[in-house]
């Protein structure tokens, strides 16, 4: 079995080793000092350009990526940003007033280390979900999918990670491969998240995509919408 969990730091940035090591309940803790910008934080930006995601997408958002400034959850990295992203989405629904991204507090669904299915199973239904995105605009098509496996090919990716993504790739659109994951209300929002930053939906079919998605993991619309606008938010001017 593969480490799902590399692999998404390898999609979205990474963190440093003795923060990963820890997990985001240790970043919990170190409160601001953990965030990018904090004292001591040593965190290192990341972003999909250039990444797996990257290859995937070859897309709009992928170039967005590369131009634009990345925000805090794109330098947390891997389940780190989902998780951010997705509390804060939630605390926003629930009439919060939160005015940056939040990290999930060690005893919150939103916390990987809490995923009901773990956080292994986790990181995996997260890439599942931003390959699915990655694709909802219809763009991969035959040719494109020979030109990325020969990309994935030459990554320092292990056999079983590579055939993970180039299976994912072949599969067909279809928004039940991103709701198996969903074990609670927090992973659900946290797919939803990963789905929508790898797309730029400005097309019907990435719109109908989000709302096929959207159904399939009884979000609220409102929640819905604060997820979107918080991943926008991390891909500021």
């Amino acid at each position: 079995m593969f480490d799902a969990r590399r692999l998404l730091d390898q999609v979205i940035g990474a963190l440093p080793a003795e923060v990963k090591n820890g997990g985001i309940a240790e970043m919990a803790r170190r409160g601001a000092d953990a965030l990018p910008g904090g004292t001591g934080s040593g965190l290192v930006p990341g972003a999909l350009a250039g990444g797996v995601l990257g290859l995937i997408a070859g897309n709009k958002r992928a170039r967005k990526f590369a131009t634009k400034s990345a925000g805090t959850a794109l330098k947390l990295g891997g389940l780190a940003a989902i998780a951010a992203v997705g509390y804060t989405a939630w605390q926003r629904h629930r009439g919060g007033a939160a005015q940056g991204l939040m990290l999930p507090p060690p005893d919150s669904g939103f916390a990987p280390e809490r995923a009901p299915q773990g956080a292994e199973d986790l990181a995996r239904g997260v890439l599942v979900a931003m390959i699915q995105g990655a694709k909802a605009d219809g763009h991969v098509d035959a040719e494109e999918q020979a030109r990325i496996f020969g990309h994935i090919e030459a990554l320092a990716l292990d056999s079983e990670a590579k055939a993970f993504v180039m299976d994912e790739l072949a599969a067909p659109a279809d928004v039940s491969r991103v709701t198996a994951y969903a074990r609670s209300p927090e992973t659900a929002t946290e797919l939803y998240a990963a789905a929508f930053m790898a797309m730029d939906p400005d097309t019907p079919a990435e719109r109908a995509f989000l709302t096929r998605l959207q159904t399939g993991l009884s979000l609220d619309p409102d929640l819905a919408a604060h997820v979107e606008a918080a991943v926008q938010a991390e891909l500021r001017d």
